[in-house]
């Protein structure tokens, strides 16, 4: 039997004591599954239920590059104003960044976006709407309290057993946890916690959205 929203939410506030202080509404570890990374389907931006498809590049003639003047420098300049060699050094530090043990680095995170995982935003609306990691949903554990009807509408899009990466702004961030672990409450079998956070995202140079963008995608 189907159940209602208001049932859903009350499973939820039994199982998880729904949105309590902080760590208090986790009362056991997230369990992170294998990458399930079949299930979706094509979708519209904006639409986090996508699948990119790949396509073989087209052979491309070889040009010869132009002599290097060694008059100019090649180093780009560093990150955050620490010193590199190079900027290609300086993405492979981020991407490889170290994260909380059991979360994804950046590099981990946009292999699973790239094969069409699903993400989900458990930062606050505003920081969601000002820009997002493209495609992503948002889904901040107090949604469930204070729309739930919204809540399930996110949470029902999405296959129980798709992979699932929920982000935040990094580190030991409880607002990916608690979201995380509603989701698990609710019968989720492949969630996963990007360790790195938006910033680091939009740092590397990858794709991000804001709301106003996706109103407007065709």
């Amino acid at each position: 039997m189907q159940m209602t929203t208001p049932q859903r939410v009350l499973a939820i506030v039994g199982g998880a004591f729904l949105l309590g202080s902080g760590q208090a509404l986790i009362s056991k570890p997230i369990t992170l599954g294998p990458a399930n990374l079949t299930t979706g389907t094509s979708g519209t931006k904006g639409d986090p239920n996508r699948i990119k498809q790949s396509t073989p590049p087209a052979e491309v003639p070889v040009v010869e590059p132009d002599p290097v003047d060694e008059t100019t420098p090649t180093d780009a300049p560093a990150l955050n104003g620490e010193p590199t060699t190079s900027f290609a050094a300086a993405i492979d530090s981020l991407l490889d960044k170290a994260v909380p043990a059991g979360t994804l680095t950046l590099r981990e995170s946009r292999t699973v976006w790239e094969a069409g995982a699903y993400f989900l935003d458990a930062r606050h609306e505003y920081e969601f709407d000002a820009g997002h990691i493209q495609y992503a949903s948002y889904l901040e554990a107090s949604l469930f309290d204070t729309d739930p009807d919204r809540a399930f509408a996110v949470a029902d899009s999405i296959p129980k057993d798709a992979t699932i990466v929920v982000y935040c702004v990094g580190g030991e961030c409880d607002a990916s946890k608690n979201t995380a672990a509603l989701l698990e409450q609710l019968g989720y079998t492949d969630l996963r916690i990007m360790g790195a956070g938006y910033e680091d995202w939009v740092a590397a140079g990858f794709e991000t959205e804001t709301t106003d963008e996706m109103e407007v995608s065709p």
